[in-house]
C-alpha cells in the first residue's frame, strides 16, 4: 500500500483549452490581445516566471498562483469545457482497491477546487485536496507535499503530474516522480507515460 499524490491541471483533468478560454477572457477585459494556448501553458508551467506580468501585463502582483484574484473566470470555463483525461476513474477506481492513500496537490487556489471537481465526481476517491491558500505555498515548493506525506499513513509516496514545477516539488520533497505526456506518444522518458495503462504498470511496483 502506498501513497498517491496527483498534480490536478494537466494530469487528471484536460483543462488547457480552459485554461486558455480564462486567461484570454481575463486580457480582454484588461484591453490586452489573446495569446495562443501553446504560450500560455508553458507559462504556467514554468518555474520562476512572473506569470501576472506575462499572462495579465501587471506589474507587482503578490497572489501565489495564476488564477488568484480571477476564481470566477476559469470556474466559468472549466464548467463549460474540462473533461477527465481517458482512463483516469478506473485507475483511481484501482488504487482504492488497493487501499492507497490518495490525494491531489495542485497551484489551483483551494477555495476554487469543489468547484472544479464536483463536476466530474471524483472528490470521493481522495483522502486529501490541497491547493493555494494562506500559508499554502505553490509548487515547486515541497509544502504541499510534505503536509501530504506527514498526514499519510504509508511510508512510501509518490507524486504524479505534468509540469517542470511539480517534477522540481517531486524532487524537492525528495518522493518518486512520473511525468504527464497525455499527446505525446513519441520519445517518452524515463517516468515519463501517455495513458493510464502506462502510469499503472509503473505504480504496481510499489503494490
Amino acid at each position: 500500500m502506498i501513497n498517491v499524490f496527483f498534480d490536478m491541471d494537466g494530469t487528471l483533468i484536460d483543462s488547457a483549452n480552459a485554461i486558455t478560454c480564462a486567461v484570454n477572457e481575463i486580457r480582454a477585459d484588461l484591453n490586452l490581445n489573446p495569446l495562443p494556448k501553446e504560450k500560455i501553458i508553458t507559462i504556467i508551467n514554468t518555474p520562476n516566471v512572473d506569470w501576472a506580468k506575462e499572462l495579465y501585463n501587471i506589474d507587482n502582483f503578490h497572489h501565489s498562483g495564476f488564477k488568484d484574484g480571477f476564481e470566477k473566470y476559469f470556474i466559468k470555463h472549466y464548467k463549460q469545457s474540462v473533461i477527465l483525461f481517458d482512463g483516469v476513474i478506473e485507475l483511481l477506481q484501482f488504487l482504492k482497491s488497493k487501499n492507497c492513500f490518495l490525494a491531489i496537490a495542485t497551484n489551483a487556489p483551494q477555495s476554487s477546487l469543489s468547484s472544479i471537481l464536483k463536476k466530474h465526481n471524483i472528490i470521493p476517491y481522495f483522502d486529501k485536496i490541497l491547493g493555494v491558500s494562506v500559508g499554502i505555498e505553490p509548487k515547486p515548493n515541497p509544502q504541499m507535499l510534505n503536509l501530504l506525506i506527514n498526514e499519510a499513513p504509508y511510508p512510501t509516496s509518490i507524486f504524479i503530474g505534468d509540469s517542470q514545477k511539480d517534477r522540481e516539488c517531486a524532487k524537492n520533497a525528495k518522493i518518486p516522480y512520473y511525468h504527464a505526456k497525455w499527446y505525446q506518444t513519441e520519445n517518452l522518458k524515463e517516468n515519463e507515460f501517455d495513458s493510464v495503462q502506462t502510469l499503472k504498470e509503473y505504480l504496481l511496483k510499489y503494490l
